[in-house]
This record gives structure tokens, sequence and C-alpha cells, in this order.
């Protein structure tokens, strides 16, 4: 099945697929205009249906990983892992070398993959102005770092 799967750049067309797919995991969507979705990446499988998201919003040399969610029907299938991957490698190939996210569900699984916990008010005020930090994230949502590798 994995290899079924195509992971590419979020297409406008694709817009209300992800936004349902986002509000269905519980995910906020509020805030989501196609500026900040621009830098998303969609999981497809076959017949060209989307099974995953995950996006990143860029500041400078730091960057707000964002919506990460698979459709239940293809969980533990390491596709989140994948797409992740993908926009890791995306945020480091333009420049950003700190990613930052807020969680209320996946902590364990950010953990996992080499995201490290921090406080709030530890995060650089580009991260911290951004809607999400602001106003569309709960204070109690647990907020996380990776620092991306050079390679």
């Amino acid at each position: 099945m994995g290899n079924a799967i195509n992971i590419e750049r979020f297409s406008t067309y694709d817009k209300e697929k992800v936004l349902d797919l986002l509000s269905g995991a519980g995910l906020p969507v509020e805030d989501l205009t196609n500026e900040k979705m621009i830098n998303f990446m969609v999981a497809k499988g076959q017949d060209d249906c989307i099974i995953g998201v995950v996006g990143v919003e860029m500041y400078q040399e730091t960057g707000l990983l964002r919506s990460l969610a698979v459709h239940p029907t293809y969980r533990e299938k390491g596709i989140g892992r994948r797409l992740t991957r993908k926009i890791e490698s995306f945020a480091r190939h333009n420049g950003i070398k700190i990613l930052y996210l807020l969680t209320m569900t996946a902590a364990d699984f950010f953990q996992k993959i080499g995201y490290e916990v921090t406080q709030r008010d530890e995060v650089p005020e580009s991260i911290k102005k951004t809607e999400e930090f602001k106003s569309v994230c709960p204070v109690s949502a647990a907020c996380l770092f990776k620092v991306l590798d050079l390679a």
C-alpha cells in the first residue's frame, strides 16, 4: 500500500478535501488561507484521493510545522512519518533551521521522530506571533521543536 502513495505539493484544487481531512481530525482550519497553504504537502492514494496532509509556515530561519493529519483508514502505515520527513526536507531546502509545533494529541509521535518538548515562552517572537500560537491552539497544547540537520 505504501508504494501507491504519492506525496506532492498542495494545489488549491485540493483545498476543500484538505480542509475536510483536517476538520475530521479535529485540527484547526479557520486561519488556513491559500497563502498559508502554499507550503503544504498532500499524500494521495489511488484515484488521487487525499489521505494525508502537512504544512509549514516559514519565518526566516524558523518554521511552524502545521496540520499533520492522516485519514483514519491509512494510519499506522508510516504515512505520518513520510509526510513529516518530506516537509522537513522542504523546509530545510528553503533555509529553515528549526521547526516548532503545537499539538494536543501527537506529542508522543513527534518525540519518537526527534522533536523535543519546550515551553511556549521559549519560542522565537516570529513563531509566537502566528495565529496558531496567539489564538488557534489552546495554551494547554504541547510545544515541541526540532533542529533540522544540514544533510
